[in-house]
C-alpha cells in the first residue's frame, strides 16, 4: 500500500505480548479496509512479539529496551502514516469491532474514548478500584466530565496528539493527554464497549503506576492551575500574616487561653513572606505552562501588562528602599548608643520583612517582564483564533532508540 493512500493508523504499543497479539491481529484483519494501516511497536519485548507482528500484515516498529507505554506511543505516532489514529492495547481486551466507529467519529472530533461499560468483571478489582479513584481526581481536579477516563482504546487526529506535546513515558500517558485536551478545549466524545478477558501476563503494577499516574495528575495540576494551587492560597496566606503581624505590633495580644508576644509577631511576618513565595511560584508554574506550549491564563496576561509589572516593580523597590534605610537607622543608632538592650524588635523586624518583601515584588516584576512579550503575542494569536499549541517535530525518533521493521 502507498504510504499516501493510508488515511488511518491502528497503533498497538505492545509488550511482551505472544499470547494475545495473534488473536488482536486476527480480529483486526476483520475490520481494516484497504486504506487504514496496523502499527505494532514492540516496546523492547524478551518473548515473540516482535516475530509474530512481522509474520502479520501489518508494519513493526522495535524500542530496543522496553521504555514505557507513553514511549511506545510517542514512537508510533511518529511513524503513523495516518492523519486518524486509532491507540488500541495489544492484550485482547479491547474489541476490535469499535474501530470502525472511532474513525467515523474523528470525522468530526479531535478525540473519541471508548468507555468500558460491560465486561468489567473480568478486570482485577484494584484495577477497577483505581479506575475510579482516578476518575473522580480528575474530575475534582482537572474537571474532566465522564468516566473511564485511563480507557487503553481511543482515537485521536494525528495532527492534535503532536501538538499536545505528550510528554509521559508509561501508564500516565491518558492523564496526560485528556487532561491537557480538555485544558485546551479540543472536541471529544465517547461511547461504551464490552471490555473482554485479557490474554497473557498483565503489564501495570497497581502501586508503582499508580503513583505514577497520581504524580502526573499533580504535575498537571500545578502546570493548568497554579492560580487556585499557589496563587489564592499564597494571598490568602500573606493576608492573614499581614492583619497578625498589624494586630501584634502594638505589644502582646492576650487571649482567655494564651497570650501572642513578641515571637508570635515573627512568625507572622514571615508568614508574609511565605505568602508572598507561594504567589511568585505560582506565577512561575504558569509561566512554565506557557513556554511549553499552554495557552496563558488571563490573570497572568494581566500581571504582564506593561503598566501593572512597571507599577509593581517600583512599588516594590520604594518599599525595599524605605525600609531597608529604616532598619539601617535604627540597627545603626542601636551600635551608636553602645549596642545595649534592644527594645525596638517589633519595628526592626517588621522593616527587615518588608524590605525583603519589596525586593522579592521588584525581582518578581522583572522576572515576569522576561516572559511579557511571548504572553501578550499568544494572547494576540489566541484572540485572532489563530493560536496553535507548541510546535512537534513529526520526524523519526531517533533518540528514541526505534528502528523500523517488518512490512
Amino acid at each position: 500500500m502507498a504510504g499516501n493512500a493510508v488515511t488511518a493508523t491502528i497503533l498497538l504499543p505492545a509488550y511482551n505480548e505472544e499470547d494475545a497479539l495473534p488473536s488482536v491481529l486476527a480480529d483486526l484483519a476483520g475490520v481494516v479496509h484497504d486504506d487504514w494501516e496496523i502499527l505494532v511497536v514492540d516496546d523492547g519485548s524478551t518473548d515473540r512479539t516482535a516475530e509474530i507482528a512481522a509474520a502479520h500484515s501489518c508494519r513493526l516498529v522495535r524500542h530496543g529496551t522496553n521504555l514505557g507505554k507513553g514511549a511506545a506511543m510517542q514512537t508510533g505516532f511518529a511513524y503513523a502514516r495516518g492523519e486518524r489514529v486509532v491507540v488500541m492495547d495489544a492484550d485482547a481486551t479491547y474489541p476490535a469491532s469499535a474501530i470502525p466507529r472511532i474513525l467515523a467519529l474523528l470525522e468530526d472530533n479531535n478525540l473519541v474514548r471508548c468507555v468500558r461499560e460491560r465486561g468489567k468483571d473480568d478486570m482485577p478489582a484494584v484495577n477497577r478500584i483505581g479506575n475510579k479513584v482516578f476518575d473522580r481526581l480528575l474530575s475534582a481536579a482537572h474537571g474532566l466530565e465522564g468516566v473511564d477516563q485511563l480507557s487503553g482504546l481511543y482515537g485521536i487526529r494525528r495532527d492534535v496528539y503532536l501538538r499536545l506535546n505528550i510528554e509521559s513515558q508509561g501508564f500516565d500517558v491518558e492523564a496526560e493527554l485528556w487532561v491537557k485536551a480538555h485544558a485546551n478545549k479540543l472536541k471529544a466524545t465517547s461511547f461504551p464497549i464490552a471490555y473482554q478477558p485479557r490474554l497473557g501476563d498483565k503489564k501495570l503494577r497497581p502501586v508503582r503506576d499508580g503513583f505514577r499516574i497520581l504524580s502526573r495528575m499533580i504535575i498537571l495540576l500545578i502546570i493548568y492551575n497554579p492560580l487556585g494551587v499557589f496563587v489564592v492560597p499564597g494571598v490568602l496566606i500573606l493576608c492573614l500574616s499581614l492583619g497578625g503581624a498589624i494586630a501584634l505590633s502594638g505589644g502582646t495580644v492576650e487571649t482567655p487561653y494564651f497570650g501572642l508576644a513578641v515571637n508570635s509577631f515573627i512568625v507572622a511576618a514571615l508568614g508574609t513572606l511565605a505568602g508572598l513565595q507561594l504567589v511568585i511560584f505560582g506565577i512561575a508554574a504558569a509561566l512554565f505552562g506557557v513556554e511549553v506550549g499552554y495557552r496563558p491564563p488571563g490573570w497572568l496576561v494581566a500581571l504582564s501588562s506593561r503598566r501593572v509589572r512597571l507599577s509593581f516593580a517600583a512599588g516594590g523597590a520604594l518599599v525595599a528602599a524605605g525600609a531597608g534605610v529604616e532598619a539601617a537607622v535604627l540597627i545603626g543608632g542601636w551600635l551608636l548608643r553602645g549596642a545595649g538592650a534592644f527594645d525596638q524588635t517589633r519595628t526592626v523586624v517588621l522593616s527587615c520583612t518588608a524590605f525583603v518583601f519589596g525586593l522579592e515584588v521588584f525581582a518578581a516584576a522583572l522576572f515576569l517582564s522576561i516572559f511579557a512579550g511571548r504572553l501578550q503575542q499568544r494572547r494576540n494569536l489566541e484572540r485572532l483564533n489563530v493560536i496553535d499549541l507548541a510546535e512537534v517535530d513529526p520526524g523519526e525518533p531517533a533518540e528514541l532508540g526505534a528502528t523500523p521493521a517488518g512490512r
